[in-house]
């Protein structure tokens, strides 16, 4: 699932913000690469051109993911987070000075980028209330549902996910261990609220039963 819902990859393809392109500058990262780092001095806006990366706070040994970007979403360096590659990855890039400049100039990108931040804002708030409201398996049950939704395929009145995460990595999504997450996922297969038919694919019998099991764990 997209993290924005707003792919700028396609909007910066408008014959109208043909001097917005000019401003980004490609640069490809190896997996597992960290790009950025809070203590980081450059002040640099990007789109995700391909790969996905993690964006992730980290104290002492405990890391949190916050997101996970998908080619065509935007993020700034001066979030105070950590930025890594997945997978390899090619960025665009451009340094916020630029990126200010075309908002002035290009009343489009303005709406975008408005758009975009509305979605950061919405998506920090869904993390921050998932936290303070939920315990992990609904906040699990969540995110699966939410990714079913938005990306399952129909089959049988139900619909096959593919989660394109290891064990740990959504461990880190969740907030919670590996040993965690592996367990939680055995325990909603023997519910019957979904079917393992692969690595990372999973078949859910009935998106309503899963709902309906994840709102019931909500405070």
């Amino acid at each position: 699932m997209k993290f924005t819902g707003v792919n700028l990859l396609d909007e910066l393809e408008r014959q109208e913000l043909a001097d917005l392109r000019s401003v980004f500058r490609r640069r490809t990262y190896a997996k597992g690469t960290v790009v950025f780092r809070p203590e980081g001095e450059e002040d640099m806006v990007f789109v995700v051109a391909a790969g996905r990366v993690r964006v992730y706070l980290a104290y002492e040994d405990k890391e949190f993911t916050l997101a996970i970007l998908n080619p065509g979403d935007p993020y700034s360096t001066h979030s105070g987070c950590y930025i890594q590659a997945l997978e390899e990855v090619e960025l665009l890039l451009t340094d916020v000075r630029s990126v200010k400049r075309c908002m002035a100039e290009i009343p489009l990108f303005t709406r975008t980028m408005v758009r975009v931040l509305g979605h950061i804002l919405k998506n920090s708030f869904s993390i921050i209330g998932g936290l303070a409201f939920k315990d992990i398996y609904n906040r699990l049950m969540d995110y699966i549902l939410s990714e079913a939704r938005a990306s399952g395929e129909p089959l049988d009145g139900g619909c096959v996910l593919k989660v394109n995460l290891t064990i740990e990595q959504l461990a880190q999504l969740m907030g919670a261990t590996r040993q965690t997450v592996s367990t939680l996922l055995n325990d909603m297969e023997r519910a019957g609220l979904m079917h393992k038919r692969g690595r990372g694919e999973y078949f859910i019998p009935d998106l309503d039963a899963l709902e309906r099991a994840a709102g019931s764990g909500a405070s």
